[in-house]
């Protein structure tokens, strides 16, 4: 069967917390129990259970439920599919897993160990007809039809990181995405993948978005391929979309349904290259943050870091990674000081109220047995708030290590001045040498930025200048076959733009293309680079102001702004991007019909293929607090393609909406600037760099 269909909260799109409640019906054995928030549910209706999982089901549950969480849902043991198991004949099993066939081969060899009492099977996205039957099979050669209870499609086949971050977990989707060497069958399964991933998204939120991506290319591929999904759906009896079909004109409308707006990575290349200055990119980028999770290391030896390892979870229940994870660095470390102060000023209060007056008088004993019963119960959230202090401090301090090892504000300032029209030649090359800070990634990611921004016009590199660059990643240990690659596409596709004289898309036979013309706002980052070098933690918070006075809005995040806002001010640049609604009549072959036109819409889903990052993340998450049009310029991502399609001003239509608006941003796979190059490498490896 499937799971029944959510219903939609206007005010947001609770993509999380509509997985999550999907994957708790999952454990209590797709049965929905309504429990009042704060109370337990009745031990003696519990069904004591297993849980058995393949490793990206793992992947996905790990965000969502915690290890005590399964407890609580009877889950006394979890294991991974693929992992020796013991028979525990008393026992119901519930599965997790993806709808492949070696996971559907390993369930059979179960039912014929006869492992369990009994079989609860979820995939994670439909299973298909040829696998259902050797499933069927596989239990009635084994004598164990009967004890398989039910066989779900769960559709929660993505990974929510926060409230408004998802990833499909599909790894090296770039190079699948962009191999020019790739056989049409690869890159048809690749997008495939993708689909089935979206479709996931769209059925845990239960709503049938209206798609808009830019025309030709592998994001149009998917947007008609899920548009095609989608409409197969709609038109089914019982399926997940129907309680909302037939309910009147509202659910409808545009202003009901989120539009889901799907870019390719070329569309913005440098947004996944480029060095990040705010917290939760830092710590994804430079800490390498998986699943929410980061381990630090405390120390440089082996044996320190044998010994002082520690992870440290970051979630939306943290209140401070809540309030800070945007902010600015030297903005975190001020803040980290500041929570400790006044941490440590009440703990100085609840000594002064512990300390004893005159114990002989009755009086001064009332008053001292409430003030320790007053300081006593502050005690756990004084404890609660000091964990969250020590975690911080210790992330911010491991980031400040980076920071100055590798000289990440020089890059992160340089490559700022690059992408807003400017940049120093000297200064890049002093980076890039061998002497130069930073690690060989770091040095490939500024030197393919420096690259892109020069890569025409008047500001083209001299035949010289590309040699010396390429010269200099060498000596400082670089694989400059990322660069090569990113070189060798930007030349196909001004050729392509040369003879047919328009700057080209995402299409298949340039798949990487140039970059969008550097133009916008200045970034005014002063010398605040070397002003910063060598000072301390606290040091750091001084002088902030002046960093990013005008910040960028990326490429990706403007283009969702004129999209959502729809109006007469961004007609132009919606009419670039094609349309495609399942619930319209008839196909609309991606042309919006006349009227859909021009009103705004107030929840988006961005989607990138070949992979993001929380740098993007977060200046999508902008448009949703409604603070682009105040406090961003417009100076442009350094993208390919289609990016000349994004307006170079925002129209004011939408900033005075009553609606709050929401926006969720997903992408196949989280990535770090490091591991973007290394499929950049791949690729150029493969083109013969």
């Amino acid at each position: 069967g499937t799971r029944p269909s959510p219903s939609f909260d206007a005010m947001a799109l609770q993509l999380r917390k509509r997985q999550q409640d999907a994957i708790h019906r999952m454990l209590n054995l797709n049965v929905t129990r309504i429990v009042p928030l704060g109370e337990r549910e009745a031990e003696e209706t519990e069904v004591y259970k297993i849980l058995v999982m393949d490793r990206h089901c793992f992947d996905v549950i790990t965000p969502l439920v915690r290890v005590n969480e399964l407890r609580r849902h009877g889950v006394t043991l979890h294991l991974l599919l693929d992992n020796e198991r013991q028979p525990i004949h008393d026992v119901p099993a519930v599965y997790f897993v993806r709808p492949t066939a070696h996971n559907v081969a390993r369930i059979s060899a179960d039912f014929a160990a006869g492992l369990y009492e009994s079989y609860h099977l979820n995939f994670s996205s439909s299973l298909p007809r040829p696998m259902l039957e050797d499933l069927a099979a596989g239990s009635v050669k084994a004598n164990a039809a009967g004890k398989v209870a039910k066989v779900f499609d769960q559709y929660v086949d993505f990974v929510s990181l926060a409230e408004d971050i998802f990833s499909l977990a599909q790894k090296d989707a770039y190079v699948a995405l962009n191999d020019p060497t790739a056989k049409d069958a690869d890159v048809e399964a690749a997008v495939a993948e993708v689909v089935k991933g979206l479709l996931s998204v769209c059925a845990t939120l239960g709503r049938v978005p209206i798609i808009r991506c830019p025309r030709g290319g592998a994001a149009e591929m998917v947007a008609q391929q899920l548009e095609k999904q989608l409409r197969d759906h709609v038109d089914a009896r019982g399926s997940m979309f129907s309680d909302h079909a037939g309910m009147g004109s509202g659910l409808g409308s545009r202003e009901e349904r989120p539009i889901l707006c799907i870019f390719e990575r070329n569309f913005d290349l440098a947004a996944a290259l480029q060095h990040a200055w705010t917290y939760a990119p830092l710590v994804h980028d430079v800490l390498d943050m998986r699943l929410n999770r980061v381990d630090i290391t405390q120390g440089s030896s082996a044996l320190d870091a044998a010994a002082g390892k520690k992870s440290y979870d970051l979630e939306d229940n943290d209140p401070f990674w809540r309030a800070n994870n945007d902010a600015q660095f030297p903005k975190v470390a001020e803040e980290v000081e500041s929570e400790l102060a006044a941490y440590k000023k009440a703990i100085a209060e609840v000594n002064a109220q512990t300390s004893l007056g005159d114990p002989s008088s009755d009086a001064d004993m009332a008053t001292n047995t409430q003030k320790l019963v007053s300081a006593v119960a502050s005690l756990p959230e004084l404890q609660e708030r000091k964990k969250f202090i020590d975690k911080h401090t210790n992330i911010a301090t491991a980031l400040l290590g980076h920071i100055k090892n590798r000289g990440l504000d020089e890059y992160f300032a340089l490559e700022e001045d690059l992408l807003a029209g400017k940049g120093d030649k000297a200064a890049v090359m002093g980076l890039l040498q061998a002497t130069g800070r930073g690690t060989p990634e770091d040095k490939l990611r500024l030197a393919i930025i420096y690259a892109m921004t020069h890569s025409g016009g008047d500001d083209a590199m001299s035949p010289a200048d590309a040699e010396a660059l390429e010269g200099a990643l060498r000596a400082s240990g670089a694989d400059a076959a990322a660069l090569g690659f990113v070189q060798r596409m930007a030349k196909l596709n001004q050729s392509l733009a040369a003879t047919t004289g328009v700057p080209t898309g995402g299409q298949r036979d340039n798949r990487a293309t140039t970059t969008a013309m550097m133009t916008g706002s200045e970034s005014n980052l002063l010398d605040y680079a070397e002003r910063l070098y060598g000072q301390s933690l606290s040091a750091v918070a001084k002088g902030v102001k002046s960093l990013l006075a005008s910040d960028r809005q990326l490429a990706v995040a403007r283009a969702t702004e004129a999209l959502m806002s729809n109006d007469a001010d961004s007609h132009a640049e919606c009419a670039e991007y094609a349309w495609y609604d399942a619930k319209a009549r008839t196909g609309t072959g991606g042309t919006p019909p006349l009227n859909q036109s021009s009103s705004p819409h107030d929840h988006a889903m961005v989607f990138v293929m070949g992979g993001g990052n929380y740098l993007e993340a977060e200046s999508v998450r902008a448009i949703a607090r409604g603070d682009d049009k105040e406090m961003r310029g417009l100076g442009d991502g350094g993208g390919f393609g289609d990016a000349h399609a994004v307006s170079h001003r925002l129209g004011a239509a939408g900033a005075s909406s009553t609606t709050r608006r929401s926006v969720v941003y997903g992408a196949t796979e989280m990535l770090t600037g490091a591991e973007f190059v290394a499929q950049l490498g791949a690729l150029g490896r493969k083109t013969g760099h």
